[in-house]
Parts: structure tokens; C-alpha cells; sequence
């Protein structure tokens, strides 16, 4: 299929003492990877109100026994607050310090952390995402947080973007179990305790999200039981455009960014209303694209080249 995404580089006129273009150019368990949440299937479970909920210790949800132990993927929209608070707002968490998992925001630090309790509580597993500007004042924000049980790691995504996954800070190792018996909750720490500071003990500073931060409860906290979810967003191709021009006793050498592998045409014009082709096999290489205007395919006065791309 061909794919018009070209690049006009237009007022050369060979001969003059000067080289004079303008350069325009148009767009050209088993972890389950996605571009976006919409690509999986529907959610096991949707919490739709804030408040301690029952703990998902030996739960079986939507199939999946003992969920507790099996890969998982959990999603909110957040939107962030800026302060002064250095308290750890809890967005969710459950089980406790000894078997557990929480994710916080820490307003003062601008941080959002997942913490993995397991082993009798001395060993924990961190990942801290630090929020940028933009997301701590531009509305709802997609935090994602995936269990692969098979690597007994929690992998934290802000937007779409992996954050990282969980390093042991202990010298015990993580076990494979995400939650305890302890209440869990949204907004609230549902329980006595919340991972964990790896000495059986609590979150340090401990609180409710209170007003630090808005969880989407439209959208609500939705959990994928036994799907540990690896986000990745599309690269966009940039722009294609000509970058270069050299006029030689030889022609004329024009460059572009193409891509490396990838094939491209190069068309002449007069009046920008018939074109001539003048290539239309010119296999890109690591540094972009090239191609000499020689001969037959250089023309008097005004002369238009376009690159054009086939996908």
C-alpha cells in the first residue's frame, strides 16, 4: 500500500549564485503487551467507590484462583494535587506490612511509589515514579501497576510509560504473594497496616489520599485478574522531510530522513502540477536517505523535487 508522505523542497534554479528552498513535508502467565489499556479484553473487577474493600488474599476473581499469587494488572486515572503535604497518600493497597502492596503519592516529593511486602514482612520491593509538572496539573493521569508472578516484580506505568519494576531493598527476597489477609483499600488504607518498610512495619507517614489527589471513580480502579500487562506505546515516525541540498559540477544531492531499511521515491516537477519520477527504489540507510539528480533528471530554471514513501 502506498503511503503519500512526501517532501516538496521547491525555488532551486540551477545555475544562480544562490541556492534558495523552502522545505515543507506531511506525515508519513504470559505478560500480554499493549499500546493502551483499550487492548485488552474487559476488566475482571471494577471499584467504583473509595473505602476499605475486602483483601484479595485466596480471592478467586473472574476464573483465577488464589489471585493473590497469579500475574495482575491494576489501573486508575489520578488526578494529582500540587502541596506541601509529606504524608504517603494511599491511592490503593492491600494485605499489610508481613504480605502486601501499596501504591502512594507523596505531594511535598512530587513521587508516586509502589511498595511489595512479602517474606514475614522483611522483604520489600520499591518502584517511584517522579511526576513531572505536566502531570501533577494536567488532569487525569493513567497509573497502571502490573504483577508478573513468574518474576515475583510488580512493573509501575505513568501515562502509558514504564516506570520501572520493583528492586529488592532488602537482602531477603520477595516471595510470590501480592497480598495478606488485611482489609484493602482505594483512598484509604483498609487495614491495621500498608507496604511496607521491609522490618514488618508500616508505610512510613501513612495516610489517606484525602484531598492530595482525585481518583476517576467513573472510570473506578480496574483490575485484570491473571493478566500481568507490559504497556508500550507506538513510535511515531517523524516528519519526512528533505534536510540537505548539494549542488555539485556532478548535480544535485539531496538528503532526507528516512528511515533505515525503508523504501522512498524521489519525483521532479516544474509547476508542482505533473511530476516526473525520477527513482522509485531508494533503500534508505542508517543515516536517512539520499539521492544525486544527474543528467537527463536535471531540467532548466524552476525545478520542485518531492520524496515520496511506500508502506
Amino acid at each position: 500500500m502506498k503511503k503519500f508522505c512526501s517532501s516538496v523542497l521547491s525555488g532551486v534554479r540551477l545555475g544562480a549564485a544562490t541556492l534558495s528552498a523552502i522545505l515543507t513535508g506531511a506525515a508519513s502467565s504470559e505478560t500480554v503487551s499493549v499500546s493502551s489499556l483499550a487492548d485488552l479484553e474487559a476488566p475482571s473487577e471494577t471499584l467504583n467507590t473509595t473505602g476499605q474493600k475486602p483483601t484479595y488474599q485466596n480471592r478467586t476473581v473472574d476464573g483465577v484462583v488464589q489471585v493473590n499469587t497469579k500475574d495482575a494488572t491494576f489501573a486508575v486515572l489520578v488526578d494529582f494535587n500540587a502541596g506541601d503535604s509529606a504524608v504517603n497518600g494511599v491511592i490503593w493497597e492491600t494485605g499489610g506490612a508481613t504480605i502486601g502492596v501499596s501504591v502512594s503519592y507523596n505531594q511535598a516529593a512530587a513521587t508516586l511509589s509502589l511498595h511489595h511486602s512479602s517474606n514475614g514482612g522483611n522483604a520489600l520491593g520499591v518502584v517511584t515514579h517522579n511526576l513531572t509538572e505536566a502531570q501533577i496539573s494536567g488532569g487525569d493521569v493513567e497509573v497502571v501497576w502490573a504483577y508478573d508472578a513468574s518474576e515475583i516484580e510488580w512493573e509501575l506505568f505513568v501515562d502509558g510509560v514504564s516506570s520501572g519494576t520493583t528492586v529488592d531493598t532488602t537482602a531477603v527476597d520477595s516471595q510470590n504473594s501480592w497480598s495478606g489477609g488485611n482489609a484493602a483499600g482505594l483512598g484509604i488504607f483498609g487495614g491495621n497496616f500498608a507496604a511496607g518498610n521491609g522490618d514488618n512495619t508500616n508505610l512510613v507517614a501513612i495516610a489517606n489520599l484525602g484531598d492530595t489527589a482525585t481518583i476517576n471513580l467513573d472510570t473506578g480502579l480496574r483490575f485484570w485478574a491473571g493478566t500481568d500487562t507490559a504497556l508500550s506505546k507506538p513510535t511515531e515516525k517523524p516528519e519526512l522531510q528533505i534536510e540537505t541540498v548539494m549542488v555539485t559540477e556532478d548535480g544535485m544531492t539531496i538528503t532526507w530522513n528516512g528511515r533505515d531499511g525503508e523504501v522512498y521515491q524521489v519525483w521532479r516537477s516544474s509547476d508542482l502540477e505533473t511530476w516526473v519520477e525520477l527513482d522509485d527504489s531508494i533503500t534508505a540507510g542508517p543515516e536517512g536517505g539520499s539521492f544525486l539528480v544527474e543528467g537527463e533528471g536535471l531540467i532548466a530554471g524552476r525545478m520542485f523535487l518531492q520524496v515520496r514513501q511506500f508502506e
